[in-house]
């Protein structure tokens, strides 16, 4: 498979896309169970909104590369731009998150941010290395996208588990 040609990778991306779309109905099935909790708690609010970035950054990267005969270049703008989008989103998210009053430790906050933060960083790289034909290209992005999808899934199960203990 070439790194570099992403109508190579259709069969991956479809596979995410269905995943993330799946997981996603999960969280609103997670947040409807448990809505006036969440709406109640303080930072809550703000962890459902992280899941759905993640969530919703996986959907898009993965059906935009599903896209017919678009260039390399354009495919790695594309993740470029999710990626960014979502490095900065997600960092607001944790530097606003009221840790304290979630009782979260700082180790386990630092988890929390190293996690979500993962994929997007991982996106990134993917995107500089398929934009410069180096390093590994659409390599990183799946990587990039599996781990985006496993830090919501941490985050879906405190949605719907966690809330409640």
């Amino acid at each position: 498979m070439d790194a570099y040609t992403p109508d190579a990778w259709g069969a991956a991306f479809t596979a995410v896309a269905g995943a993330s779309a799946a997981l996603t109905g999960l969280l609103f099935v997670a947040l409807s169970i448990n809505l006036a909790r969440v709406i109640q708690v303080q930072g809550l609010i703000g962890r459902a909104v992280e899941v759905l970035l993640l969530l919703g950054g996986v959907l898009i990267v993965s059906t935009l590369l599903l896209m017919p005969g678009q260039g390399t270049a354009n495919a790695a703008v594309e993740i470029l731009a999710v990626g960014i989008t979502l490095v900065g989103l997600l960092a607001y998210i944790h530097i606003r998150a009221p840790r304290r009053i979630l009782g979260v430790t700082a180790r386990n906050f630092a988890m929390r941010v190293v996690g979500a933060q993962l994929g997007p960083v991982l996106l990134v790289v993917g995107g500089v290395s398929l934009i410069t034909q180096t390093a590994g290209g659409l390599y990183w992005v799946v990587p990039a996208l599996v781990a985006a999808m496993i830090a919501a899934i941490i985050g879906a199960w405190v949605m719907l588990v966690e809330i409640v203990r």
